[in-house]
């Protein structure tokens, strides 16, 4: 064998060990970005989730608040009513 053969053998071998080590590394990075890919979706997911949940407590929380006022004013009616009842009945009460 000459050195010629020699050489070349040996880079070819080396080109060969190279080249399956760069096709390890480019699966690894393949199978990293996808996993990222996913991550991201999950995370927008989430996000949506998030924000579908902050406007429903905030839509509830705003209806508490309607029906909240709606009872303050009622109680108010009443109390008012209920004033203008015991007036009538001081009224009579005096009047007898």
């Amino acid at each position: 064998m000459a050195f010629n053969e020699i050489a070349f053998t040996v880079i070819t071998v080396l080109m060969s060990v190279i080249g399956y080590f760069l096709k390890g590394l480019h699966s690894d990075l393949r199978s990293v970005v996808d996993e990222q890919k996913k991550i991201i979706e999950t995370q927008g997911s989430l996000k949506g989730k998030i924000d579908l949940v902050d406007n429903e407590s905030r839509f509830k929380y705003e209806a508490i608040e309607r029906m909240t006022q709606l009872e303050i004013k009622h109680l108010a009616e009443q109390i008012s009513d209920l004033t203008h009842s015991v007036k009538k009945l001081i009224e009579l009460q005096l009047t007898k």
